[in-house]
């Protein structure tokens, strides 16, 4: 993601300096955008971020030409520091601050009183308190997900060669630059049988889709609309993303010992202290280490690790190895009919279903 992150901030650079050749000032409507946030029946973790809308305007027939032209302004975003908030969820209020890259979380417990019963995505209501701002009393809805009761298990998962095509490990990351500037969603290819197997999952031996899946990612928030459509046109379940600030690295450091993304999991574990979780991820990077972590602070909460191997004999030593070493259960796969093969032994899910869904 380094990589990314020099992009973005040569980016900045450039839209500043434009601006200030232009003498232009801030033009667009003011919007909040909507980040899916998680939570139970008494807290809520909720994040969005304040923007001037750049007019993003996206088709799944758009020419690359238009793809550059949308990410250009994805990551030459126009954040509003430090507006004030007001979010209401039910007949409680809260009032909040975005920090100075635009962000805002809300993590607080919730009366009892408030609790909507029964409905797994929910809705808080955000309003712009800024006489400064033109935004007329506009509302903005921010959601989240709270886990039914029938859940067996939650589903993390990474993103990046995981569910989605983006060559990672390609020499000096060329083709991931390539696929990030020039392919808007529909044009990313996602990989093969993701669709059946996180369906399954997020059924599991239910009715209904009743486990919820989370998305982790070192990928920055600039490109969260982008990811949201990913999922909706492949069929992949609906589940909050965590993604990365980029502008973190220059501030407050991860506690977690690889990194956000570990944090990320960590806090996604504790928030929910009686649900186990199936970890999913590739062998692309340091997912397999940072599952391994987690299975050793949450040692009989991890049901289930998957790792898709992205076909390189180096990283399938090493992740032997660490299977070796450490006696972590991972599986190694080469696709997800594998998984769905194993995970069916273990009854997480019905393979019927997978290969209906195929």
């Amino acid at each position: 993601m380094k990589l990314l992150l020099q992009l973005n901030e040569l980016l900045d650079i450039l839209r500043k300096g434009i601006r200030w050749l232009r003498g232009r000032k801030n033009k667009g409507p003011l919007i909040v955008m909507d980040y899916w946030g998680y939570g139970s029946y008494n807290w809520v973790w909720l994040k969005g971020r304040v923007l001037r809308d750049r007019g993003i305007i996206t088709s799944i027939q758009d020419s690359k030409w238009r793809t550059l032209i949308n990410n250009y302004k994805r990551f030459g975003s126009k954040e509003i520091r430090f507006a004030s908030l007001n979010i209401s969820l039910g007949e409680e209020k809260f009032s909040i601050q975005s920090d100075k890259e635009g962000y805002f979380t809300l993590h607080t417990p919730l009366s009892v009183q408030n609790h909507l019963a029964g409905q797994k995505w929910r809705h808080a209501k955000v309003q712009i308190n800024d006489p400064k701002q033109k935004v007329e009393g506009k509302v903005f809805t921010v959601e989240y997900l709270v886990p039914p009761p029938q859940a067996q298990y939650g589903v993390i998962s990474d993103i990046d060669d995981t569910i989605l095509k983006t060559d990672v490990t390609s020499l000096l990351k060329l083709k991931l630059l390539y696929h990030t500037l020039f392919k808007n969603a529909a044009r990313r290819q996602a990989i093969s049988e993701a669709s059946a197997f996180y369906k399954s999952l997020e059924y599991g031996n239910n009715i209904s889709p009743v486990n919820p899946v989370f998305y982790v990612s070192n990928s920055p928030w600039n490109l969260y609309d982008l990811l949201v459509e990913f999922l909706y046109l492949n069929n992949l379940p609906k589940g909050p993303l965590l993604l990365r600030d980029f502008g973190l690295p220059y501030e407050e450091k991860p506690k977690a010992k690889y990194g956000y993304k570990h944090q990320s999991i960590l806090q996604i574990m504790a928030a929910y202290p009686k649900l186990p979780f199936v970890l999913i991820g590739d062998s692309g990077e340091k997912d397999p280490y940072i599952y391994q972590a987690v299975a050793e602070e949450y040692p009989d909460r991890i049901i289930g690790i998957y790792i898709r191997d992205v076909e390189s004999n180096r990283r399938r030593r090493k992740i032997q190895e660490l299977i070796t070493n450490t006696g972590t259960d991972l599986c190694l796969v080469k696709n997800f009919s594998n998984a769905a093969i194993h995970a069916s032994e273990r009854k997480l899910i019905d393979f019927t279903r997978f290969t209906k869904l195929l």
